[in-house]
């Protein structure tokens, strides 16, 4: 299993504070766990009866890499780039959980795209992609950390889980996972020159224990790559035992009272996607807006909708809390 409790160096343990505002930034994987809630459920309960108020808010974007490809709409990465620094100044976090790595390592011996100097493409194979994934990876930190601003406490890298083999037509995951393992060491040693937590989701999820071409008894993905709801609720036991937090040991996703928070969890995180990545954004906000740009005013309306869907959140936590006592 992972390394319990990661300390910063020279830190001390993670905990939850009232009040905190949890940003997850990444790739597919972080996207995609809004579906499920999960992950936001037993981190929040793991937070404990007397922190209250921790909110959550999934940034994640399916397709994603360090250089801000996928969000970036028209323009060059740098445009995605951006897109996520404004993006999480907006959420003003002052926890923040981040995973990247998975296409990188999955496309390594390709190189990856360098838009620093105009258009460049790596082509120097395996340790040239990895050192310009580190080194991209530690300029998005940077853009991150400026656009949270003061109020940001805790940086948390998070390793990319391993795949799943789940036998023909699927491929075999062994070569991705081999380069998946050694993305994840070149991770830990970012977050540990950088001053940042580091939790080794591959390990806590398997990926040391699987042998060469070896099928999965229970998949946890749907096609060897994308986590489905098992996989997350897997995924959301590692991080709490990675980050050295405790469930009361009654509590279970199956009780009928956690199956009520993480609805809420879910019903909110459908309305924050709306509110943050809105169907037609390019007639809302960008160069078609002056045919449907008058409907831009309707986004700000999800606010209060996710605010109430919150206030719900956490008195369904509460009674959680109560019905253990």
């Amino acid at each position: 299993m992972a390394e319990p409790n990661p300390t910063r160096p020279g830190g001390s343990p993670f905990a939850f504070e009232e009040n905190d505002r949890v940003a997850l930034v990444g790739n597919t994987v972080i996207e995609r766990a809004q579906r499920f809630g999960h992950v936001e459920t037993m981190l929040n309960l793991s937070a404990g009866a007397r922190v209250g108020g921790v909110t959550f808010r999934n940034l994640g974007w399916s397709g994603d890499s360090v250089f801000g490809d996928a969000r970036s709409y028209f323009g060059t990465p740098k445009e995605g780039r951006a897109r996520l620094q404004r993006v999480v100044g907006e959420a003003k976090p002052t926890v923040l959980l981040v995973c990247y790595g998975t296409n990188a390592a999955m496309t390594a011996s390709k190189g990856w795209t360098n838009d620093s100097s105009g258009a460049v493409r790596s082509k120097g194979g395996d340790e040239v992609s990895l050192a310009l994934f580190l080194e991209t990876y530690g300029q998005l930190l940077d853009l991150m950390k400026e656009g949270a601003g003061e109020s940001l406490r805790e940086v948390v890298l998070l390793s990319p889980p391993p795949l799943e083999n789940l036998g023909k037509p699927w491929p075999d995951q062994t070569a991705n996972n081999r380069r998946l393992a050694i993305y994840r060491d070149a991770i830990r040693g970012l977050a540990k020159e950088r001053g940042h937590r580091f939790l080794d989701l591959y390990e806590a999820m398997g990926g040391n224990n699987l042998k060469p071409g070896q099928q999965s008894k229970e998949p946890l993905t749907k096609n060897g790559l994308h986590y489905e709801g098992a996989g997350y609720l897997v995924m959301a036991k590692a991080l709490v035992e990675g980050l050295g937090l405790k469930l009361p040991s009654q509590l279970t996703a199956r009780h009928d009272l956690v199956a009520e928070v993480r609805s809420s969890v879910m019903e909110k995180n459908r309305l924050f996607f709306h509110r943050w990545r809105p169907a037609n954004e390019t007639y809302l906000f960008l160069f078609r807006k002056h045919e449907q740009g008058n409907n831009a005013k309707e986004i700000p309306m999800f606010d209060p909708l996710i605010k109430a869907e919150e206030k719900k959140i956490s008195q369904r936590r509460a009674a959680v809390f109560s019905n253990l006592k």
